[in-house]
């Protein structure tokens, strides 16, 4: 189940089943002010635990997840979504750059060359001229399975490519744009991704593109890189 916190004074602390675009959630909502906010806080998170949620979306520059993980709660990793829309990333921020990618190099780099990384090296192979595989676990074993399905040359990981892919704080080579992949605070060289058909409060919200996504209610075609 997944829990929503909303700021407001309705409900009391209750716990409500509700939806959003869709999406079936548990919401509730505390007033965060004044020196009885972290006690409306534990309030709620304590109800949203109760009712079933283990992960939760909250208002953008929300602070208090200290709070949260007390109550058993947890935000939504936004890190399988980012790393499904590899691609368009990748393109965008060689886009950026003035590069086309038919004469560029991309770098995919973690600790473990796992299915999402993979994933995302078969759909970048006939967009651009080289791959750069660095990943202790798994790497030359995907970069010879890449030659022999794509043909596409990998280079050595320690070359530099025009752009990054991130798959771990550890995976970090020296290229000047890396997309960081990961955590919940993800840094994307400037990159935005949205959802044009959500409110326009809720069209650059992450973690909620990342719920719709999980859930079904968010296509393809219904993300939008700027």
């Amino acid at each position: 189940m997944l829990g929503q916190l909303r700021y407001g004074r309705e409900g009391r602390g209750r716990a409500e089943l509700g939806e959003l675009y869709g999406l079936r959630v548990l919401c509730c909502s505390a007033d965060p002010e004044g020196w009885l906010g972290e006690r409306r806080l534990r309030k709620a998170g304590r109800a949203l635990r109760r009712g079933g949620a283990l992960r939760m979306l909250t208002p953008q520059g929300f602070s208090r997840w200290d709070l949260m993980g007390e109550c058993g709660l947890a935000p939504v990793d936004p890190s399988p979504f980012l790393r499904a829309q590899s691609l368009p990333l990748a393109l965008g921020a060689l886009e950026r750059q003035g590069s086309a990618p038919d004469r560029a190099s991309v770098a995919l780099r973690g600790l473990r060359a796992d299915r999402e990384m993979a994933r995302a090296a078969a759909a970048l192979c006939p967009r651009v001229r080289h791959l750069v595989i660095s990943a202790p676990r798994g790497g030359r074993e995907l970069a010879l399975w890449l030659r022999r399905e794509f043909g596409l040359p990998v280079l050595p990981e320690s070359e530099e490519a025009q752009v990054a892919l991130c798959f771990h704080p550890a995976g970090q080579g020296a290229e000047r744009v890396k997309l960081e992949l990961y955590g919940a605070a993800p840094d994307l060289a400037g990159l935005t991704l949205t959802a044009p058909a959500l409110a326009e409060a809720d069209r650059s919200n992450l973690l909620l593109l990342t719920a719709l996504w999980e859930g079904g209610r968010l296509g393809e075609n219904g993300v939008k890189i700027t």
